[in-house]
């Protein structure tokens, strides 16, 4: 009986221990969690009841401090969650009061975190529309605050929160949304007299398609004014063009697309003042939209989970001069060598496995549009093409890489199509040559530009506004004019910390090739160094790029040597020895080749 006994109290004893142990681990909301989350509660209430406490911000973080230790010493319990939607919500209510900045930004943090982390929480979606408040009132962000909407309208349809912020953005319901969307247009549209010097035509619309990217060209012949919406089920991108009226002769069919990425495109006056451009999406990853001038149009770019090779462009609207294909040169074909199982030799970069495998090289300007033009008659154009054949020779029998031009001959290609050449044919570097100009004819020197929104200086303006073919004063315009109207992931690659950095080292390798090369057989090869411009050319490439202008045309003695082709040979040397050498920094291995 006494070992019995004893047993049995071991066995009460273990049990009890048992207990308070699975009570720290996982506690109720009637343990210890539930008793700091009330005390945190009762704080706070405290807290927002007392005018004198208000004021000192350490009453605040006190509370915001306890409830967030509530979460982390007990993310098991229910409490856990309870205190993550309060800990947001007390940071909204201190920015109400103090309007510091800090506690803004923090707000909308926590309350994006708390949702993610308990979305089945009933508070869930009330931290979204906090959220919208917040962008609306304060970061008077709509297009922030639409996007948390549609957030909140996919996770939460029948809330109450979400009917509440559907009305503080005068939105009608997604399936209202879309009976507007498929209602037909209307046979006559009349501009009323206040708008009709600004309404501008929609002209026509043409795509390009290729690899995983598509790009999309709205004509107008007026500047755009545009907004977008990405839609679901089915997915879609929306474009209204504000101010606008459809072309009597654009086709009203939908242009067929079917590249993996768009299905099609339909066109439509929406209302009398706005044409609604619908892109019907088979797969989506990012897109990126922004007005082009001098012809005014908009840009779309799309990438996408699939697609084939390049293809044709397809139009629909007014006949317009089309740019020829450009050509597409490619490396020539090893001859079998033994070894593999394929019976081919592989290429040098594909034996080293280089990050580098295929270059494009863009010869500026071409066709009609000459470029610069030198006093003696040398024109732009002419010099580029002969550079880029020469460097292309180079490249594929030196590097054994592959290589796109986006023209080997005298034809135009629009500056639009130019990085779709690059980004279709999946290139790993982009290169465009030209010649500078500049009225002051002792301008002279060597300067390599990467992206940039805004100019480095006065001449690297004047620079792009040539080569984009536009004024200054119309180029200086664009930068607060891309700030407004781009949108999503606009100039996703002049955001793109690493690829900004990448395209600074091949800039400054390949400018100070083409210095230390040129300076033997050109005194006037004057450093003028890496600068930064927004070039049209290099817009959305994804890639690290580079414009080079390797000379100024306009000055006669540099003119004189441009027209040489011993010359224009060494230019094409100190361009690949530049690639080269960026080539060497990631693939030490072939350093010596």
């Amino acid at each position: 009986m006494l070992i019995r006994g004893r047993t049995c109290l071991a066995a009460f004893m273990a049990c009890i221990i048992l207990l308070l142990f699975t009570a720290e681990s996982y506690p109720s909301n009637n343990s210890e969690a539930g008793r700091k989350y009330s005390i945190a509660c009762e704080r706070l209430a405290d807290l927002k009841k007392s005018s004198k406490k208000k004021k000192y911000r350490s009453y605040w973080m006190d509370c915001i401090h306890t409830f967030e230790l509530v979460e982390k010493q007990y993310p098991k319990s229910p409490s856990a969650a309870d205190a993550c939607f309060q800990r947001s919500g007390a940071y909204f209510d201190l920015y109400q009061f103090n309007k510091y900045s800090k506690d803004l930004n923090e707000a909308v943090r926590s309350s994006e975190k708390c949702q993610a982390a308990y979305p089945k929480h009933e508070k869930a979606p009330e931290a979204l529309s906090r959220i919208i408040d917040l962008n609306l009132d304060y970061r008077k962000d709509r297009i922030a605050a639409g996007r948390t909407f549609e957030k909140l309208e996919e996770l939460y349809p029948g809330s109450t929160w979400t009917g509440r912020a559907r009305t503080r953005l005068g939105l009608v319901s997604r399936k209202r949304k879309q009976e507007q969307e498929l209602r037909k247009p209307q046979e006559t549209v009349i501009a009323s007299p206040e708008s009709s010097k600004e309404t501008g035509v929609v002209k026509s619309i043409r795509h390009w398609s290729g690899g995983a990217y598509t790009r999309l060209v709205i004509d107008q012949d007026k500047p755009i004014n545009f907004q977008a919406h990405e839609l679901k089920d089915p997915d879609r991108l929306v474009f209204d063009l504000r101010n606008a009226r459809i072309d009597a002769s654009l086709n009203k069919e939908p242009l067929p697309v079917n590249d993996g990425i768009l299905k099609q495109v339909r066109a439509s006056q929406f209302t009398p003042d706005t044409v609604r451009v619908v892109l019907d999406l088979a797969s989506l990853k990012s897109y990126a939209a922004f007005p082009l001038h001098d012809p005014e149009r908009l840009v779309i770019d799309i990438t996408g989970e699939a697609g084939g090779p390049p293809v044709q462009t397809a139009q629909s609207g007014q006949e317009a001069p089309k740019a020829e294909t450009p050509a597409q040169e490619q490396p020539p074909t090893q001859k079998p060598e033994g070894g593999g199982s394929s019976g081919e030799k592989l290429s040098l970069s594909e034996q080293m496995g280089l990050k580098i495998k295929k270059i494009a090289i863009d010869a500026g300007h071409g066709g009609h549009d000459p470029g610069a033009i030198g006093k003696y008659g040398l024109k732009e154009k002419d010099v580029t093409l002969d550079i880029a054949r020469r460097l292309s020779k180079l490249v594929r029998e030196k590097l054994k890489c592959e290589v796109v031009m986006t023209r080997d001959r005298d034809i135009f290609v629009d500056l639009d199509k130019r990085p779709f050449v690059a980004r279709s044919n999946k290139a790993d570097l982009f290169i465009s040559i030209h010649v500078n100009a500049n009225r002051r004819r002792s301008a002279r020197g060597i300067e390599t530009y990467i992206q940039g929104i805004h100019a480095s200086d006065r001449d690297a303006m004047a620079t792009a506004a040539r080569e984009n073919a536009m004024t200054t004063r119309r180029l200086s315009e664009i930068d607060s004019e891309l700030k407004r109207m781009l949108v999503d992931r606009m100039l996703a690659d002049l955001s793109n910390q690493n690829k900004d950095d990448v395209s600074v080292h091949f800039a400054n390798v390949v400018q100070k090739s083409l210095v230390t090369t040129l300076k033997p057989v050109n005194r006037y090869a004057v450093d003028l160094d890496v600068k930064r411009a927004l070039f049209y050319v290099l817009i959305n490439t994804e890639m690290p790029s580079i414009l080079a202008e390797v000379g100024f045309i306009s000055n006669p003695d540099e003119e004189k040597l441009l027209r040489k082709d011993s010359y224009r040979q060494s230019i094409a040397e100190a361009l690949f020895q530049g690639i080269k050498k960026y080539v060497d920094t990631l693939n030490p291995q072939t350093a010596g080749i």
